[in-house]
Protein backbone atom coordinates (compact mmCIF):
# COMPACT_ATOMS: atom_id res chain seq x y z
CA UNK A 1 0.00 0.00 0.00
CA UNK A 2 1.13 3.53 -1.06
CA UNK A 3 0.70 6.26 1.45
CA UNK A 4 -2.09 8.78 0.58
CA UNK A 5 0.75 11.77 -0.37
CA UNK A 6 2.44 8.84 -2.70
CA UNK A 7 -0.59 7.76 -4.13
CA UNK A 8 -1.06 11.80 -4.88
CA UNK A 9 2.30 12.23 -6.44
CA UNK A 10 1.88 9.17 -8.72
CA UNK A 11 -1.27 9.83 -9.99
CA UNK A 12 -0.21 13.47 -10.84
CA UNK A 13 2.44 12.45 -12.77
CA UNK A 14 0.65 9.43 -14.22
CA UNK A 15 -2.43 11.97 -15.73
CA UNK A 16 0.72 13.67 -17.53
CA UNK A 17 1.89 10.46 -19.27
CA UNK A 18 4.77 8.84 -16.59
CA UNK A 19 4.02 5.14 -17.53
CA UNK A 20 6.45 4.28 -14.77
CA UNK A 21 4.59 6.22 -12.21
CA UNK A 22 1.56 4.37 -13.52
CA UNK A 23 3.51 1.12 -13.04
CA UNK A 24 4.17 2.08 -9.61
CA UNK A 25 0.53 2.32 -9.22
CA UNK A 26 -0.43 -0.95 -10.48
CA UNK A 27 2.72 -2.91 -8.44
CA UNK A 28 1.45 -1.58 -5.47
CA UNK A 29 -2.07 -2.90 -6.11
CA UNK A 30 -2.79 -5.27 -8.29
CA UNK A 31 -1.98 -8.18 -5.62
CA UNK A 32 -4.97 -6.43 -4.11
CA UNK A 33 -7.46 -5.82 -7.38
CA UNK A 34 -6.44 -9.50 -8.16
CA UNK A 35 -7.37 -10.93 -4.93
CA UNK A 36 -10.69 -9.30 -5.18
CA UNK A 37 -11.15 -10.42 -9.04
CA UNK A 38 -10.45 -13.87 -8.21
CA UNK A 39 -12.64 -14.38 -5.18
CA UNK A 40 -15.81 -13.41 -7.37
CA UNK A 41 -14.49 -15.83 -10.73
CA UNK A 42 -12.42 -18.18 -9.27
CA UNK A 43 -10.47 -19.13 -11.94
CA UNK A 44 -6.64 -17.57 -12.39
CA UNK A 45 -6.48 -17.29 -16.16
CA UNK A 46 -9.87 -15.36 -16.22
CA UNK A 47 -8.68 -13.18 -12.72
CA UNK A 48 -5.46 -12.48 -14.33
CA UNK A 49 -7.21 -11.30 -17.27
CA UNK A 50 -9.67 -8.91 -15.74
CA UNK A 51 -7.04 -7.39 -13.30
CA UNK A 52 -4.83 -6.26 -16.22
CA UNK A 53 -8.08 -4.94 -17.61
CA UNK A 54 -8.95 -3.25 -14.49
CA UNK A 55 -5.94 -1.17 -14.59
CA UNK A 56 -6.27 -0.77 -18.21
CA UNK A 57 -9.88 0.85 -17.88
CA UNK A 58 -8.29 3.05 -15.59
CA UNK A 59 -5.43 3.93 -17.18
CA UNK A 60 -7.40 5.06 -19.92
CA UNK A 61 -9.97 6.92 -17.27
CA UNK A 62 -6.89 8.96 -15.46
CA UNK A 63 -8.80 12.37 -16.48
CA UNK A 64 -12.41 10.95 -14.69
CA UNK A 65 -10.50 10.03 -11.48
CA UNK A 66 -11.75 13.43 -9.31
CA UNK A 67 -10.01 11.69 -6.16
CA UNK A 68 -12.97 12.11 -4.25
CA UNK A 69 -12.03 8.53 -3.06
CA UNK A 70 -9.03 6.71 -2.48
CA UNK A 71 -7.86 5.36 -5.68
CA UNK A 72 -8.30 1.59 -4.56
CA UNK A 73 -11.52 2.37 -3.75
CA UNK A 74 -12.01 3.31 -7.89
CA UNK A 75 -9.92 0.56 -8.62
CA UNK A 76 -12.19 -1.72 -6.42
CA UNK A 77 -15.39 -0.14 -8.05
CA UNK A 78 -13.82 -0.78 -11.58
CA UNK A 79 -13.29 -4.45 -10.83
CA UNK A 80 -16.53 -5.26 -9.38
CA UNK A 81 -18.39 -3.70 -12.30
CA UNK A 82 -15.95 -5.81 -14.72
CA UNK A 83 -16.50 -9.40 -12.27
CA UNK A 84 -20.38 -8.55 -13.11
CA UNK A 85 -19.89 -7.61 -16.45
CA UNK A 86 -18.24 -11.07 -16.79
CA UNK A 87 -20.91 -12.78 -15.18
CA UNK A 88 -23.26 -11.60 -16.97
CA UNK A 89 -21.91 -12.79 -19.78
CA UNK A 90 -20.96 -16.47 -18.61
CA UNK A 91 -24.61 -16.05 -17.08
CA UNK A 92 -26.26 -15.31 -21.01
CA UNK A 93 -24.35 -17.91 -22.46
CA UNK A 94 -25.78 -20.63 -19.80
CA UNK A 95 -29.28 -19.24 -19.72
CA UNK A 96 -30.94 -22.26 -20.97
CA UNK A 97 -30.14 -24.22 -18.14
CA UNK A 98 -31.65 -23.18 -14.71
CA UNK A 99 -30.74 -24.26 -11.76
CA UNK A 100 -31.15 -24.17 -8.04
CA UNK A 101 -28.85 -23.43 -4.99
CA UNK A 102 -28.78 -26.97 -4.49
CA UNK A 103 -27.96 -28.20 -7.95
CA UNK A 104 -24.61 -25.81 -8.76
CA UNK A 105 -21.57 -26.44 -7.96
CA UNK A 106 -18.91 -24.63 -7.68
CA UNK A 107 -15.42 -24.67 -9.22
CA UNK A 108 -12.90 -26.15 -7.36
CA UNK A 109 -11.00 -24.06 -5.48
CA UNK A 110 -7.94 -23.10 -5.70
CA UNK A 111 -6.49 -24.06 -1.88
CA UNK A 112 -4.10 -26.24 0.04
CA UNK A 113 -5.81 -29.12 1.40
CA UNK A 114 -6.42 -29.08 5.10
CA UNK A 115 -4.55 -30.86 7.67
CA UNK A 116 -6.42 -32.93 10.49
CA UNK A 117 -8.45 -36.17 10.87
CA UNK A 118 -9.75 -37.45 7.80
CA UNK A 119 -13.56 -37.17 8.77
CA UNK A 120 -12.72 -33.31 9.88
CA UNK A 121 -11.12 -32.44 6.70
CA UNK A 122 -13.97 -34.13 4.61
CA UNK A 123 -16.31 -32.29 6.75
CA UNK A 124 -14.25 -29.05 6.33
CA UNK A 125 -14.45 -29.96 2.58
CA UNK A 126 -18.02 -30.19 2.22
CA UNK A 127 -19.17 -27.37 4.04
CA UNK A 128 -16.13 -25.04 1.82
CA UNK A 129 -18.10 -26.62 -1.46
CA UNK A 130 -21.59 -26.09 0.47
CA UNK A 131 -20.25 -22.61 1.01
CA UNK A 132 -19.11 -21.80 -2.61
CA UNK A 133 -22.59 -23.30 -3.80
CA UNK A 134 -24.25 -20.63 -1.92
CA UNK A 135 -21.68 -18.14 -2.41
CA UNK A 136 -22.60 -18.87 -6.21
CA UNK A 137 -26.00 -18.40 -5.89
CA UNK A 138 -26.40 -15.92 -4.51
CA UNK A 139 -27.43 -12.09 -6.59
CA UNK A 140 -24.18 -10.27 -7.73
CA UNK A 141 -24.77 -7.18 -5.32
CA UNK A 142 -25.07 -9.29 -2.46
CA UNK A 143 -22.22 -11.21 -3.43
CA UNK A 144 -20.12 -8.35 -4.17
CA UNK A 145 -21.14 -6.71 -0.88
CA UNK A 146 -20.30 -9.71 0.61
CA UNK A 147 -16.52 -9.99 -0.75
CA UNK A 148 -16.07 -7.10 -0.40
CA UNK A 149 -16.53 -7.18 3.59
CA UNK A 150 -15.35 -10.96 4.63
CA UNK A 151 -13.09 -11.21 1.45
CA UNK A 152 -11.24 -8.09 1.23
CA UNK A 153 -12.00 -6.99 4.81
CA UNK A 154 -13.36 -3.40 3.68
CA UNK A 155 -15.39 -0.98 5.78
CA UNK A 156 -18.84 -0.36 5.05
CA UNK A 157 -18.49 3.22 4.35
CA UNK A 158 -15.73 2.14 1.37
CA UNK A 159 -18.55 -0.94 0.11
CA UNK A 160 -20.67 2.27 -0.14
CA UNK A 161 -18.52 3.70 -2.16
CA UNK A 162 -17.26 0.94 -4.01
CA UNK A 163 -20.79 0.05 -5.42
CA UNK A 164 -22.39 3.25 -5.44
CA UNK A 165 -24.82 2.57 -2.47
CA UNK A 166 -25.28 4.19 0.67
CA UNK A 167 -23.81 2.91 3.68
CA UNK A 168 -27.50 1.44 5.38
CA UNK A 169 -27.80 -0.58 1.98
CA UNK A 170 -24.05 -1.58 2.14
CA UNK A 171 -24.78 -3.18 5.54
CA UNK A 172 -28.29 -4.70 4.72
CA UNK A 173 -26.19 -6.48 1.48
CA UNK A 174 -23.88 -7.95 3.67
CA UNK A 175 -26.33 -9.11 5.78
CA UNK A 176 -28.79 -10.52 3.58
CA UNK A 177 -25.63 -12.33 1.97
CA UNK A 178 -24.75 -14.00 4.99
CA UNK A 179 -28.34 -14.78 6.02
CA UNK A 180 -28.53 -16.57 2.57
CA UNK A 181 -25.41 -18.38 3.18
CA UNK A 182 -26.27 -19.52 6.32
CA UNK A 183 -29.66 -21.32 4.91
CA UNK A 184 -27.87 -23.16 1.95
CA UNK A 185 -25.37 -24.02 4.70
CA UNK A 186 -28.26 -25.55 6.90
CA UNK A 187 -30.02 -27.13 4.19
CA UNK A 188 -26.75 -28.77 3.47
CA UNK A 189 -26.75 -30.34 6.97
CA UNK A 190 -24.55 -27.67 9.55
CA UNK A 191 -25.51 -26.60 11.98
CA UNK A 192 -24.41 -22.96 11.91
Amino acid sequence: MLSPEDEQLLLGLARRGDTGAYGRLVRAYQDLIYALVFRSVRDSAVAEELTQDVFLKAYRSLGTFRGDSRFTTWLYRIAVNLCHDQRESLTARNRRRETSLEDVEPAPAESAAPAGRPDQVLEASEMATSFQVGLDALEPKYRDAFLLRHGEDRSYEEISEILGISVSNAKVRVHRAREMLLEVLRARGFEV
